[in-house]
């Protein structure tokens, strides 16, 4: 059978999804994944860092899940079916976790769903809250796959509100203003549209960026005057960069401020937070996401959508019996933000020496960077062709702008978190002389 005859047999989103990548850099991942850099044993390896997985701390979290499957016997109940936003017990001990360690706030464990992952809880999340062709409104660039999670069968449109072109333009500013939130009010009305969600991602995917208390507050004021859903993925929130020791030209620290602190404050419907395990505890195997929000009705109808995103029980009783344990969470949450220093601190260095621009972060497992000097022509081919010929030529698998809807080409996540550090260290030598070499050439 031919694989246009096959494809023909589907429904309309069928096709589409057989025939289009997730996100453009899907397949040379699995190829760049499949070659792995090892010092012994394939030393022409690749370093894949463009999925946001945390490699730093990974050992840690598969030692204490370890401990906790060999010396604790499995409950009953984790074979059996339970409640279908989580099960209670697990539930109190997530709102437990982020009284203590996100927001210093009472959270009740009746206002936690738990879904299958991140993407699960999106995806929920959005069917509850929005009608078909209601439009998100994303600050811009951002994570590619929202686009899927939101739309595939929410079918909520994404608006990508630009934050900045040039790096320089968010180095000492806000992200968003509520100018910005006005002109896109009035714009997407002037279409015919709906503004039904602002979503912002703190601290940012790509940027890093961490939004303060103050931001926070003029934006769910805003969303609640203008009866818009404001959603705050925290799924980085314990992913937070030791600025006061970093090198660089924006080091100044910002403490994080968790938006459950201000849903307690304001405790309106129309504000929601998500979570997952996935990134700060190094576990996005798991699959286990969290949505909080103090909207009843949303609570309800979530737990009904989630049947399909359940969470399995032997997941949810593992990360349970982890949080139990503050011994293991304080250093653990300590060691992982040193880590991630030690790592980003590295990546600008490198950055630094072959003069490419980038954004100070303050959380996340990402460098933000501007390589668009180096573009032979200044479109999304010339961005693709850099992109490629940074890989091919030194193993190096970064996310190209094109992905996040940025408009300036040539700016490229890096993930700092995606291989251990002794294999970040050669990636970015190499990809150092690459342009090194580059920069030679030109000025021969």
């Amino acid at each position: 059978m031919s694989m246009s005859k096959s494809f023909s047999t589907l429904s309309k989103r069928g096709n589409n999804l057989a025939t289009t990548p997730a996100r453009i850099d899907s397949e040379i991942f699995i190829e760049a994944s499949q070659n792995l850099y090892c010092p012994i044993e394939n030393p022409n390896g690749s370093f894949p860092l463009n999925i946001a997985e945390n490699h730093l701390m990974a050992s840690k979290i598969k030692d204490r899940i370890t401990l906790i499957t060999k010396n604790n016997a499995i409950p009953d109940w984790v074979l059996n079916y339970t409640h279908l936003l989580g099960n209670p017990d697990v539930r109190m001990e997530i709102a437990t976790f982020m009284e203590a360690y996100l927001c210093g706030c009472p959270i009740s464990h009746d206002t936690i769903g738990l879904s299958a992952g991140a993407s699960a809880v999106i995806e929920a999340s959005s069917f509850v809250l929005a009608n078909t062709g209601d439009v998100v409104v994303i600050p811009a660039p951002s994570y590619p796959m929202y686009t899927n999670d939101l739309g595939l069968k929410s079918d909520v449109t994404r608006y990508d509100l630009q934050t900045h072109y040039d790096i320089k333009e968010i180095n000492s500013g806000s992200l968003i203003s509520i100018a910005s939130l006005e002109q896109t009010w009035d714009e997407l009305k002037a279409q015919g549209k709906r503004f039904k969600i602002l979503l912002i991602t703190s601290p940012d995917n790509p940027t890093g960026y961490r939004y303060n208390e103050t931001e926070l507050k003029e934006l769910a004021h805003w969303c609640i005057e203008h009866e818009v859903h404001m959603i705050v993925n925290e799924i980085y929130a314990l992913s937070l960069i030791e600025t006061s020791v970093v090198t660089s030209k924006n080091n100044e620290d910002v403490t994080f401020s968790s938006f459950a602190k201000l849903m307690n404050e304001l405790k309106s419907d129309y504000l929601h937070l998500w979570y997952a395990f996935s990134k700060d505890f190094a576990m996005s195997g798991l699959r286990i996401g969290v949505v909080h929000s103090l909207n009843e009705a949303f609570i309800k109808g979530f737990e009904n959508v989630n049947v399909p995103h359940l969470v399995s029980n032997l997941t949810q009783w593992v990360v349970g019996e982890l949080l139990k344990d503050n011994t293991f969470l304080k250093p653990y949450i300590a060691e992982n933000k040193l880590r991630l220093t030690h790592s980003y601190k590295l990546v600008i260095e490198h950055l630094e020496k072959i003069n490419v621009p980038y954004y100070s972060s303050k959380g996340s497992f990402f460098v933000w960077a501007d390589f668009s000097q180096y573009l032979e022509e200044k479109n999304d081919e010339g961005e693709k062709q850099l992109w490629l010929d940074i890989y091919k030529n030194t193993g190096v698998l970064l996310t190209p702008g094109i992905g996040f809807m940025h408009q300036k080409k040539g700016c490229f996540r890096i993930v700092f978190t995606a291989v251990p550090f002794e294999h970040l260290e050669v990636s970015m030598h190499r990809m150092t002389t690459y342009f090194s070499n580059r920069n030679q050439l030109k000025s021969d």
